[in-house]
């Protein structure tokens, strides 16, 4: 009965972190198994993965270190929260997709009345706010803004070469998968290391930084692509996507992991060292990711995917009231969990 409740702890805490806005930190608080996470989590170290690679040797004194190191870390905890974390995320990519593709505009607004409410959140943290948080909050705010504009004008540019002319919107353009380039590898390894980070500490959303940082969709395809294409893999047909999705999700598994390693405790140095600082860099991401996040968009169909190309102003119509409807219960569903939280 303990292992179920771990692996539906781990299911729920795999939802937070999945949906922009929700941190699997504060579901953890809620849960009551946080000390508990955070303890085996940084029981975790290079020795680790030094001892559990000692089992390559196959000696007898290797596997015996590797079990007690598996026990000091508490690895059946972990692995229980893990396994039901993984199977949320299996469980909900594809349906976010589908809401992505089919309802762009009311899953955007949902996503932005999680990130805006969830602004108050680090707010709270905050012990004053004078021209260095405000300074690094600029440099946050022009960070994210860069790389989204940078994402705007790379996707222009797909549709642009799918298409073989100018940007045609609402047009549906043959597309051919490509494998991901060394830059964006190098990024999906970022963002894990970074998330993973996040993903621990409460108020903050591992997947909104994801989502800051333009990897969050790819993330959820790359997935989608692997479970699409396990029946293929059975018969030994690799495609081209999935190859793509499999090379994407090893670099941010690594930064995962390295995250997990290394990054967390720098977090943690700084948010001792210089806390408000970090918390108002933090802040910053967030309400550049609003941009990111506008949900009226003019758009291109490239094979059945949706390819957002420029932001729009609104129309007075039923698709801005169900929008507005959503973004205020992404609003409702932050407050709700904070309340909680208390």
């Amino acid at each position: 009965m303990n292992s179920l409740r771990l692996f539906v702890d781990g299911f729920l805490i795999g939802i937070a972190n999945i949906i922009p806005g929700m941190s699997g930190g504060t579901l953890a608080l809620v849960l009551g198994i946080y000390e508990r996470l955070i303890g085996a989590l940084r029981r975790i170290g290079f020795s680790t993965v030094k001892k559990l690679l000692g089992v390559l040797r196959f000696k007898r004194h290797a596997f015996t270190e590797a079990g007690a190191e598996l026990r000091r870390i508490d690895f059946g905890f972990l692995a229980l929260l893990g396994i039901g974390a993984i199977a949320a995320l299996l469980l909900t990519s594809k349906l976010i997709v589908y809401l992505l593709n089919e309802h762009h505009d009311a899953t955007y607004g949902f996503f932005s009345g999680l990130i805006l409410i969830s602004i108050l959140i680090p707010m709270r943290m905050l012990k004053g706010f004078g021209w260095k948080e405000t300074l690094v909050l600029l440099i946050a705010v022009a960070l994210i803004l860069g790389l989204s504009v940078g994402m705007g004008e790379k996707q222009l540019e797909r549709v642009a070469y799918k298409s073989g002319n100018e940007t045609q919107i609402d047009v549906p353009v043959e597309r051919t998968t490509q494998l991901p380039t060394y830059w964006e590898l190098g990024l999906f390894f970022g963002s894990g290391a970074l998330a993973v980070s996040a993903m621990i500490l409460p108020g903050i959303s591992g997947s909104f930084l994801m989502l800051a940082l333009g990897v969050y969709f790819p993330l959820l395809t790359a997935i989608n692509s692997l479970v699409e294409g396990v029946p293929g893999l059975l018969k030994g047909t690799i495609t081209e996507a999935m190859a793509a999705g499999t090379l994407i999700l090893t670099c941010a598994a690594f930064g995962c992991l390295f995250g997990l390693l290394a990054f967390t405790r720098l977090l943690n140095y700084l948010l001792e060292r210089y806390r408000n600082l970090t918390i108002g860099f933090l802040i910053g991401l967030m309400v550049g990711s609003l941009y990111g996040l506008w949900p009226f968009r003019e758009f291109a169909m490239v094979d059945g995917e949706r390819i957002d190309t420029a932001h729009i102003l609104p129309q007075f119509d039923m698709n801005l009231a169900i929008t507005v409807g959503a973004f205020l219960l992404g609003g409702g569903v932050i407050i709700l969990f904070t309340r909680l939280e208390r």
